[in-house]
């Protein structure tokens, strides 16, 4: 679980990093409004994320013309609220210290989404009228201490066919209400370059990869920019980061270090809305049987591994396959009463994929 935590935190910092980057570096109230525009929506102090165009092309393409707008119109009547460009364009620029800043929601909702995978839930029985309620209320919640605009974007259309309401709070609050999060003053006895340096080599690291396990291969590029861009801030920035400058980074390379595991789902609900009837289906997932029947799981990413979510495709029977085996099976969906199925036509196991997760 701390393993799967730490890979969901990586795979936020190197998704802000390029944009943390750019607007720290930036001078000028108006270059930095362009940054944050330009931006994912990851870690932005001058003015509400939800300005981002990446995350609100992701929610007009998702949700449709009428929330994006409406998601952008909220944020132009909250930009009052958050601190202004001006006022941060005087303080030194402190790259690091805004990625760290970001590691700890970002660590604590990957933590959580963990803990909850792994069956850590309480077993407590809520009224059905409740559950509206409770679900826009974790909505609201999950948004407000969202690092990343873009992925609460993503996550909210993940959970818009299971959890209609707490996709509803998420877009609701992500990136339309001031980050609370402590911000540390500069300490002039630190020097950033060390910090700087894991950066840019965790960023290295990571474009080597292709992005394998941490964020979509379409964004390597982006990572790929992160490398000249702390190298110009190691040589450029005259003041210290933060002493918490240096975590962010450090939690980059230790999660490639450690790997990027392939989470454990637990839910056999199937979310694989595009299928029809009919369908012939080729599918590779890991075997999880429960009530007499197998479900091959996979994950998909959409930006980065802290939106990925577990694809679900139940079949006709019980499969004769451990669990977590990886299997590849053929068939024909089927629906009945209880939902979508596969009938397996034939079937056999695999070795692990080298790239265990699906990419939206």
């Amino acid at each position: 679980m701390l393993h799967a935590a730490l890979a969901a935190t990586a795979g936020t910092l190197f998704e802000a990093a390029p944009f943390v980057l750019a607007v720290g570096l930036v001078r000028g109230a108006g270059m930095r409004r362009v940054a944050v525009l330009l931006g994912c929506g990851c870690g932005s102090a001058v003015g509400p994320a939800a300005l981002s165009l990446p995350a609100a092309a992701l929610c007009w393409v998702t949700f449709g013309p009428a929330v994006a707008l409406g998601r952008l119109a909220a944020a132009w009547l909250v930009r009052g609220w958050f601190p202004r460009c001006d006022a941060l364009d005087a303080r030194a620029p402190d790259p690091l210290g805004e990625l760290a800043a970001i590691a700890a929601p970002a660590f604590a909702l990957g933590l959580g989404t963990a803990l909850l995978q792994s069956g850590y839930a309480l077993p407590v029985r809520v009224p059905a009228a409740f559950l509206p309620a409770i679900e826009v209320t974790l909505g609201l919640l999950a948004g407000a201490c969202a690092p990343c605009t873009t992925a609460a974007v993503a996550l909210a259309a993940m959970l818009r066919v299971t959890m209609p309401f707490a996709a509803a709070g998420l877009l609701a609050s992500a990136g339309l209400v001031p980050p609370l999060r402590p911000r540390e003053a500069p300490a002039a006895d630190y020097d950033a370059r060390l910090g700087l340096a894991l950066l840019a080599a965790a960023c290295l690291l990571l474009g080597l990869r292709g992005g394998s396990g941490f964020v979509h291969p379409r964004l390597v590029p982006l990572v790929w920019l992160a490398i000249p861009g702390a190298a110009f801030a190691c040589a450029n920035l005259r003041t210290s980061a933060t002493r918490l400058g240096a975590l962010a980074p450090a939690i980059m390379l230790a999660a490639l270090i450690f790997g990027s595991p392939v989470p454990a789902a637990r839910s056999l609900a199937a979310n694989l809305d595009d299928l029809y009837p009919g369908e012939t289906v080729a599918f590779t997932g890991t075997a999880q049987t429960a009530n007499g029947r197998t479900a091959l799981v996979r994950y998909a990413i959409t930006c980065c591994r802290a939106d990925a979510t577990a694809i679900v495709l139940p079949t006709d029977r019980r499969l004769p396959a451990a669990s977590h085996t990886w299997v590849t099976a053929r068939g024909t969906i089927v629906a009945d009463s209880t939902g979508a199925f596969l009938r397996i036509h034939d079937w056999r196991r695999v070795a692990t994929p080298r790239d265990p997760f699906l990419y939206r």
